[in-house]
This record gives C-alpha cells, sequence and structure tokens, in this order.
C-alpha cells in the first residue's frame, strides 16, 4: 500500500502533465489561426485538411484526459481506503516501543558531572567548572566526558562567547532510564 504522500506525489504530477497539455493545445490553436489568415484563399480542400486535424487531435487529448481521469478516481480511491487491522495493530506496537523508556548505564563519575551541572548556578557548566569541581588537573579530561554526555544526548551544547556551557535538559532525557552502578 502507497503511502498518502506518495499519492500526492503522483497527484501532482498528473496535473502538471494537465497543464503542459493544456499550454501545448494553446500554442497550436494560435499556429492554426495564423495558417488560416496566412492562407489568401480558403478553398474547401485546406478548410477540410485543418478540422481533419483538430478533430484528430481532440481525440487524443480526450484519450489521454480519459485516462488521467480514470488514474486519479484509482488514487482517490486508495487513498480513502480503510485502513486494516493489522496496521493499526502494528502502529500501536511501535507506539509502545517507542514510550517504554531505553536504559542507558552511565559511570559514577558521569553522574555526578550530571548531578554538579544539575546543581550549579542557572544549571548549566563549563569545562573550567567541572575541573573545579570533580578536582581534575586540566581540562582535557573534563572536555572528553562534558562531549560524550553531549553525544549520547543527555546533555545540551551552548556557544556563549569563548566558553562551552552544558545545560542537563531533562525533556530529551524523558524517554531514557539512566542507570549508574552503586558507588
Amino acid at each position: 500500500m502507497r503511502t498518502k504522500r506518495e499519492i500526492e506525489n503522483e497527484l501532482l504530477s498528473i496535473k502538471k502533465q494537465l497543464d503542459v497539455l493544456s499550454e501545448t493545445k494553446a500554442s497550436e490553436k494560435s499556429s492554426m489561426e495564423s495558417q488560416r489568415k496566412d492562407v489568401g484563399s480558403d478553398t474547401s480542400s485546406q478548410m477540410f485538411s485543418l478540422l481533419k486535424y483538430m478533430i484528430d487531435e481532440n481525440k487524443k487529448t480526450t484519450m489521454v484526459l480519459h485516462q488521467m481521469l480514470d488514474k486519479i478516481n484509482s488514487l482517490e480511491a486508495e487513498l480513502n481506503e480503510p485502513i486494516a487491522e493489522e496496521d493499526i495493530n502494528e502502529d500501536r506496537r511501535s507506539d509502545m516501543a517507542e514510550k517504554t523508556p531505553k536504559q542507558l548505564a552511565i559511570s559514577p563519575i558521569d553522574a555526578k558531572i550530571m548531578q554538579f551541572i544539575q546543581l550549579s548556578e542557572h544549571s548549566m557548566a563549563c569545562a573550567e567548572d567541572i575541573r573545579k569541581g570533580m578536582g581534575y588537573r586540566g581540562k582535557n579530561a573534563a572536555c572528553a566526558r562534558l562531549n560524550k554526555l553531549y553525544k549520547i544526548g543527555l546533555i545540551e551544547r551552548l556557544q556563549l562567547g569563548h566558553k562551552v556551557y552544558y545545560k542537563y535538559d531533562a525533556g530529551k532525557a524523558t524517554n531514557l532510564l539512566i542507570i549508574s552502578p552503586p558507588q
């Protein structure tokens, strides 16, 4: 079964084809009128050939329009057809899988860093703050841990001037169950 978007895209392409068709018909009509004006004497054979050409083109256009109309009707019928129970149950299963929290194990040090960020002023901390709070000698260890927590998706990264601040976002972690081993 095709998605609604695929069907809508196909309908859009059909409408574009109709527009192109109407433009070509208008240009053919104007060229025929100019041919008729150019001909000084309207003989019956010339009129007959022009009329025959117009009838043939009209038949072709009518056939194309009927084909397009049939296709549009079949697409609309497919779009409006009821959803099968199996599809509904599949959607429910996928929704339930998304609602169940994922478990994420982090180290006790990472848990302390996240707690430090939450309890700091403005609930934000930079690598220098973590270095001081955790007792590291250099900023590299603090930067590495913060970047790891950022890549996991537990904290946000904000650039304020020359410093990069990290903030705990409880909204991002709603689908995660953070597990820290006992200390």
